[in-house]
């Protein structure tokens, strides 16, 4: 493991050297600042801007911009981006965006009403990812150069889906789906892409020519560099020999031991992500619902709770965390009860366990892994064995992905965080019928739980108390046939070098590091 780690530093030195040497050659008066953010997984699993969603997120909301963005300490308040102001018609039925002057992208080519709405026409058409936000859209027009007008066929809470954290890039359109995923990108974001190796790093370098300016008295970052390392102890020793700045995510009780450290910082904010274990319904012998609803009482969440994430997390409650409306605090919560888990599996057919079940999680991710052998132990006593198997993204993904249900895993982790500050994303998501597989990772399908879904995100634009009983009302049938496991809802926590200034956790954008925001002191 030393040497492991050791070289892993070495290795990174002398990566920063040869930048350096490179950066400097080019600029001799100027010795090029970096900031350093390490993750525990490689973040690409989409590079088209119209698909991502996904971790990508950490990489694309520093290249592409929205024309909104929600503000982390204003209780949700609203910023302008890419759009100066805005205004909503009486009838709630049109909205004008009015954009900045003199953006450009990082091709050159300037932004203008036109482009932006061609890019988000051209992610409703794509219909992948989180493109289902855009849905009562009608028409996006330009009324001129810099205004941008929507017409809805139904009222829209469109400030919070012009600012979603997926689905809502503004990019250049003119180019395809094949030409984004070899890696390219042309956004309006302060960093653009310099090179990315798989499994390894994403370098991002700043765009000189970005309409928020550099400021030479601000000292601003060069260059972003996005680092993948899988091992946390290796996480935790970068980040405390100032080799990395900042930690997407360790152990908490790593993170609790570096709370000595004057030169680390601990950034705590309750978030709205959740995290759920998915039960393969179309596979035996999850495909029978006393034995996910037997499994459900043989999690052991307060342990989890307690001994994982060292109570900085809460059981959930459904699907929809307690910090987002939707939230149901009536809906069906399991608890660990063995005698209760026996009953079903006798009435399932299993009286005496005897099964085997597949366990995979991201590698890496050892609050995922830790949740897993507890689980394991718990389903031991009642004769269930559990293989927990650590994957990478794409991997995991592919697996879960499998074209017969029967080739999947048992069991996959998943965390959720929302598109936007709405929960349809939780339950159309996840919960929602399919054709393809998109993150329906339980591969759930009820017609009723559909209905609901669907009149709850068509009614929220009148009437969020409306929306929100019909969301509770589906979560009482998802929590009866338990196609998932609610494990917790997670507060972030985030160490990074006390001379790092100016970061702000934005839970909306989960484990999103804008860097623009960054310096050093």
């Amino acid at each position: 493991m030393k040497m492991n780690m050791v070289k892993t530093i070495m290795i990174s030195l002398l990566f920063f050297c040869m930048l350096a040497v490179s950066v400097y050659s080019s600029a001799p008066n100027a010795t090029p600042t970096m900031v350093t953010y390490i993750a525990y997984a490689d973040p690409m699993v989409f590079w088209d801007p119209a698909e991502s969603w996904a971790a990508e997120l950490i990489v694309l909301h520093n290249m592409y911009e929205t024309l909104l963005r929600i503000d982390p300490l204003g209780n949700n308040k609203i910023m302008p981006v890419l759009a100066e102001s805005w205004e909503e018609s009486p009838d709630h039925l049109k909205w004008t965006f009015t954009l900045k002057k003199g953006v450009k992208f990082h091709s050159g080519k300037e932004l203008t009403a036109d482009i932006a709405a061609r890019s988000i026409q051209r992610t409703i058409d794509n219909g992948k990812g989180a493109s289902y936000v855009w849905d009562g859209v009608k028409e996006i027009k330009a009324l001129d150069n810099n205004t941008i007008e929507f017409t809805l066929s139904r009222p829209l809470p469109m400030l919070y889906i012009v600012s979603s954290s997926y689905a809502a890039y503004i990019y250049n359109p003119e180019y395809d789906n094949d030409w984004y995923n070899k890696g390219n990108e042309d956004g309006t974001g302060p960093y653009k892409l310099n090179s990315y190796k798989k499994d390894s790093e994403v370098i991002l370098q700043k765009f000189d020519d970005y309409w928020g300016g550099w400021p030479e008295d601000t000292m601003k970052f060069d260059y972003a560099i996005i680092k993948i390392v899988t091992e946390s102890v290796t996480r935790r020793q970068m980040l405390m020999t100032g080799e990395a700045d900042i930690v997407e995510q360790m152990p908490v009780e790593d993170i609790e031991a570096l709370r000595s450290d004057k030169n680390i910082t601990i950034s705590k904010i309750t978030s709205f992500q959740q995290l759920y274990a998915f039960l393969n319904t179309q596979k035996p012998p999850l495909d029978n619902k006393y034995i996910r609803q037997a499994l459900s009482y043989l999690m052991p969440y307060e342990d989890i709770v307690k001994h994982v994430m060292l109570g900085n997390a809460t059981q959930s409650r459904g699907v929809v965390p307690p910090t987002l409306w939707g939230h149901g605090e009536d809906v069906l919560q399991y608890n660990y009860n063995i005698e209760k888990a026996n009953e079903l599996l006798t009435k399932g057919g299993y009286p005496n366990g005897g099964f085997k079940l597949l366990y995979t999680y991201t590698a890496g991710d050892k609050n995922e892994q830790k949740v897993g052998e507890l689980f394991k132990d718990a389903l031991k006593k009642v004769n269930i064995d559990m293989e927990i198997r650590g994957m990478t993204v794409d991997s995991k993904y592919n697996l879960a992905k499998a074209p017969n249900p029967k080739d999947r895993q048992d069991i996959t982790m998943l965390y959720w965080w929302p598109d936007n500050l709405d929960p349809s994303g939780y339950l159309f998501s996840q919960f929602h019928s399919e054709e393809k597989v998109g993150f329906n990772f339980g591969y759930y399908s009820n017609s009723d739980v559909d209905k609901l879904i669907d009149d709850a995100i068509n009614v929220s634009g009148v009437s969020i108390d409306e929306a929100t009983k019909k969301y509770i009302e589906a979560q009482r049938i998802i929590m009866d046939e338990c196609p998932a496991i609610m494990v917790y809802c997670e507060d972030y926590l985030r160490p990074y070098r006390s001379n790092l200034k100016g970061y702000k956790d934005n839970p909306a954008y989960p484990n999103v590091v804008f860097f623009y925001d960054l310096s050093r002191e």
